[in-house]
């Protein structure tokens, strides 16, 4: 986000260079995805687009920022950069990023609708193509500066239809279907990035996926369904689109604990244990990925909560900077390390007893991983007066013995058995 790149901004080159080992490195938590906003957000100072033209109607895109100036401008560029650079340097996967779009240019919207909130439809008649090349433009400016782009969403949160806090443009199912199947589709056709549906909350992720992914042409241009956390687990959401569009992915494609949830997440491990447990959850029902929010955010907000954000919609990070421009790790950063580091690319989640709740307090997801080995990340949730450590037993049925160890409460662990372990049936 744009803010992420003003507060790195900031930093001292050293920190810099620590921002990026600590996420991005093979000795950090080796980020490989990364969602980046397609014009501005709420994690703005302000709006703007890549195509403002003053507010005067620009369909055949001549003013279109080609060169992607305001987010070299505004640090998001170089930020980006950097990461690349730090995953190259440290031998890790290849960095899968991909684009949202929160609102498009006023003079696109109905009504002249300015880009904070939206009318339902967003897009006036005659503007959903432009709207399509828009964004392929945008993909091709960050392309100029040798950012790839794996994907986009058809736009953020699509059915928060009563924002009117920070830039939106509101679709019904049919209208993003339409959308996607008429327009983004074939203009992105031949190129190398996929569209990613919905983008917004799983208490809708049902309907919209019947409506998309139901329809074959829709269908054919959508690589799958982004989801988001705000409201719950909601497990048999997932597993009904798993089910019944199992050539569909589903990737998490955004999560944080914000100023208007601290009542419920009111300490760093709450926080922490939340990202655990949702990420959890996800993968453990189908879900093929999981991306964090901003990365880095300041302190301007109630409880620790950070910025900039121009809608006062202030939230946490892993990493904040602090007035005096020094970094402050929370938990949550080291708890997602251990799904981030230890499931690399190409795992493939398994099912487990935990997945039936065997044993009260303890979360968990086992993968079989890329080299042939094992890995289990377990998390203890206890955290009442009279919380004492679990033992758990990790044994696959063919092996001879199983790995014993203890999970203590508000915890979160995590077991390894290399390839060669696992061929000798569970021993060393």
């Amino acid at each position: 986000t744009e803010a992420s790149a003003i507060n790195y901004k900031m930093l001292s080159k050293e920190d810099k260079q620590r921002v990026m080992g600590l996420y991005f490195s093979q000795e950090g938590n080796r980020y490989n995805m990364g969602r980046i906003p397609i014009n501005s957000c709420d994690f703005s100072p302000a709006s703007y687009s890549f195509d403002d033209n003053d507010g005067i109607p620009d369909p055949s895109l001549k003013h279109f920022d080609t060169k992607a100036s305001v987010d070299v401008q505004n640090g998001m560029i170089p930020m980006i950069l950097d990461a690349l650079a730090t995953i190259r340097a440290s031998g890790g996967d290849e960095l899968l990023l991909f684009g949202s779009p929160w609102s498009p240019p006023q003079w696109m919207k109905t009504n002249d609708h300015p880009m904070v909130g939206s009318d339902v439809p967003c897009i006036k008649d005659g503007m959903h193509q432009v709207w399509a090349e828009y964004i392929l433009l945008w993909i091709k400016a960050y392309g100029s500066h040798g950012i790839s782009i794996w994907g986009v969403t058809a736009q953020n949160e699509p059915g928060f239809v009563d924002n009117t806090a920070w830039e939106a443009c509101s679709f019904t199912a049919a209208q993003q279907r339409d959308f996607i199947r008429d327009h983004l589709g074939p203009t992105l056709n031949g190129t190398d990035t996929n569209i990613i549906a919905f983008d917004d909350d799983k208490s809708a992720l049902r309907e919209w996926a019947d409506t998309i992914l139901s329809d074959p042409e829709a269908a054919n241009f959508t690589w799958g369904m982004g989801l988001h956390w705000y409201f719950g687990d909601l497990t048999e959401h997932m597993s009904y689109v798993r089910e019944s569009y199992p050539n569909a992915f589903m990737l998490a494609t955004e999560g944080c604990t914000c100023v208007y949830d601290q009542k419920e997440y009111n300490d760093s491990w709450s926080r922490a244990q939340r990202y655990v447990h949702d990420a959890v959850n996800d993968l453990n029902t189908g879900v093929v990925g999981w991306v964090d929010w901003n990365l880095v955010l300041d302190i301007s907000g109630p409880g620790g909560t950070g910025g900039p954000n121009h809608a006062n919609n202030t939230c946490f990070a892993h990493i904040h900077v602090a007035p005096n421009n020094t970094l402050v790790l929370h938990k949550s950063y080291y708890t997602m390390g251990h799904l981030s580091r230890f499931l690399p690319r190409g795992s493939r989640v398994v099912r487990h007893s935990l997945i039936k709740g065997s044993v009260k307090g303890i979360e968990g997801v086992v993968a079989l991983l890329p080299d042939g080995g094992v890995v289990g990340v377990f998390s203890n949730t206890d955290r009442g007066p009279d919380s004492e450590p679990k033992t758990l037993r990790f044994r696959d049925e063919s092996w001879l013995d199983a790995i014993v160890f203890s999970v203590p409460p508000q915890s979160v662990v995590t077991v390894v058995m290399h390839p060669s372990e696992v061929r000798a049936g569970g021993r060393a």
